[in-house]
């Protein structure tokens, strides 16, 4: 592994997102609003806005042991190109590892994802994410082959409580000695807006390995919305099992891109 270089620090996200609220779309884009899906695990089933592209970006810090750090930056990317179909790419543009023996830093796996969503009612809907994740980190920060996956998603309207339900499967292309080549992950979480801007999420999720410890989490977080067009999210987890990571801390924003 590479030692640890005191240049290699995370992008000043503070400065990002004052730029970003100064330019956010105003006024003429009024009819259209953002469609976050960070940060929680869970995706909602909704599409964002028919043809346009929505720009999500964060940071994370992670601490997945007592002398272990993973710190990143996950970004997403979606466009609707049809009224039930959509493209997300998603990744970490920027990811450290660090432990005892020292750290290493680099760009992230690549998720690639069709998406369709299926309304049934104003209230309920479904979605369905397939896709692949691709290797395009170098080792030891990434996998050494593509990995495909599936994920079923039911999003549910009560009053002003929203309910999605996420459930998938990843089949890896690396499998290890006396491991499944298959996973399972779920995710349960509620959100609720709180002001007219402010709004609240909870989130419980993890995942199932059939012939090793599996994982689970509870996240919070708070989001702020200075603009239909720009939502912003503050919040962690804690994780709930010895193979989980200890906790993690995160911020971030979702921006809908008008011409």
């Amino acid at each position: 592994m590479q030692a640890n270089n005191p240049n290699d620090k995370i992008p000043d996200v503070p400065l990002c997102l004052a730029a970003l609220w100064l330019f956010a779309p105003l006024g003429h884009a009024g009819q259209l609003s953002a469609t976050p899906y960070r940060p929680t695990i869970s995706n909602p089933a909704e599409l964002s806005a028919l043809r346009h592209v929505e720009v999500e970006f964060g940071t994370q810090l992670n601490q997945p042991g007592e002398q272990e750090q993973r710190n990143s930056l996950p970004f997403l990317i979606k466009y609707p190109f049809h009224g039930q179909w959509g493209l997300l790419v998603g990744g970490e543009a920027w990811l450290e590892t660090s432990d005892a023996t020292g750290s290493d830093n680099g760009f992230g796996n690549t998720a690639v994802l069709l998406k369709h969503y299926y309304p049934f009612s104003k209230t309920l809907a479904v979605g369905f994410e397939a896709g692949a994740v691709l290797p395009t980190a170098h080792q030891p920060l990434g996998q050494e082959r593509t990995d495909y996956l599936g994920n079923l998603i039911l999003s549910q309207d009560i009053d002003e409580l929203r309910i999605d339900v996420n459930a998938g499967v990843t089949r890896q292309g690396y499998k290890a000695a006396n491991t499944s080549r298959y996973f399972c992950n779920w995710a349960l979480a509620a959100s609720h807006p709180l002001t007219g801007r402010w709004g609240i999420a909870g989130e419980f999720s993890g995942i199932f390995y059939p012939q090793q410890q599996s994982t689970s989490q509870f996240l919070a977080t708070f989001t702020y919305a200075p603009t239909p067009q720009l939502v912003l999210d503050f919040g962690g987890t804690i994780g709930l099992t010895d193979a989980s990571d200890d906790y993690s801390a995160f911020a971030g924003f979702t921006l809908l891109l008008i011409p």
